[in-house]
């Protein structure tokens, strides 16, 4: 289910590079977190509602949906985009200090922090891939790991309150608050929706892509992978993200891969097959 997510996940840069053409980044989060919420009603139309709870997925729509996008989307016009994965991709670190600080049954053995350290400069050597550009923008770049810790917390509230729901109607509360906390933020924009000019059906598969596939399904499948082998492990597949971006861009694009890029993708793939690897005394 990790697997499938960052791979989706992965393309949804190509996806959303072309729709940001016609519409602003605020507009496409909404867009995209409301065809999510519609889709899971589909998934799972079973009314929930417990008003002492509801602050539990406020909380993670808020920290998941809204505030991971928005950190996101502003450090990428504040920074450069290398920068940003970079920065973005330090969520498995962050999730593995968040972890020792407040779960002491699921901290990094020796292996794995062998495992994600080799995994990072894996992602690194990726997202550069030969064309090697170093600038520190402090803004963007704040904010791009501000980002990263927020996806880090989001895991960890998944990880207290997924055994108690149903991970299809947490992903469709959360989608629901996501929509609601950034309704605001599009009315002050105050910008005219543009991405039904043409190719106006080519648009529209791309956002229900990127509503029902990368928000809805992902999501979900996200939060079950969390609930089945832990927050430290679900997080050590963001490292992927940019390498399925780079093969796909090599496909569709044409760009090229270079010896840098190989050996990134090399020490991705060993130090994710450390960081999860079983003691032999477990299953």
């Amino acid at each position: 289910m990790a697997i499938f997510c960052v791979i989706v996940w992965g393309s949804t840069f190509v996806v959303s590079k072309s729709l940001l053409t016609h519409m602003q980044p605020i507009q496409l989060m909404l867009i995209r977190f409301a065809i999510a919420y519609m889709a899971m009603w589909i998934i799972y139309p079973k009314w929930y509602f417990r008003l002492k709870e509801e602050w539990r997925f406020l909380l993670l729509g808020l920290m998941g949906n809204t505030l991971y996008a928005w950190t996101e989307n502003t450090a990428l016009t504040l920074t450069l985009v290398s920068n940003v994965s970079i920065l973005v991709s330090t969520t498995p670190i962050m999730t593995a200090l968040l972890v020792a600080i407040f779960y002491k049954d699921e901290r990094l053995r020796r292996q794995q922090i062998f495992g994600f350290m080799m995994a990072f400069v894996g992602m690194v050597f990726v997202v550069y891939n030969g064309v090697v550009t170093l600038k520190l923008n402090p803004a963007g770049d704040i904010l791009a790991l501000l980002a990263s810790l927020i996806w880090a917390i989001y895991g960890l509230l998944l990880r207290r309150w997924s055994d108690e729901y149903n991970s299809a109607l947490m992903t469709r509360k959360m989608m629901f608050y996501g929509v609601l906390t950034t309704l605001p933020i599009f009315l002050m924009n105050k910008e005219p929706l543009h991405f039904l000019s043409a190719p106006a059906w080519e648009n529209v598969f791309k956002l229900l892509y990127l509503g029902i596939v990368a928000s809805a399904v992902c999501f979900l499948l996200w939060n079950m992978a969390i609930r089945s082998i832990g927050v430290l492990k679900t997080s050590l597949y963001i490292y992927s993200i940019p390498l399925v971006t780079l093969i796909i861009s090599v496909i569709l694009l044409d760009e090229n891969i270079t010896l840098m890029g190989i050996i990134g993708m090399l020490l991705i793939v060993t130090g994710m097959l450390l960081g999860t690897r079983q003691q032999k005394n477990k299953k």
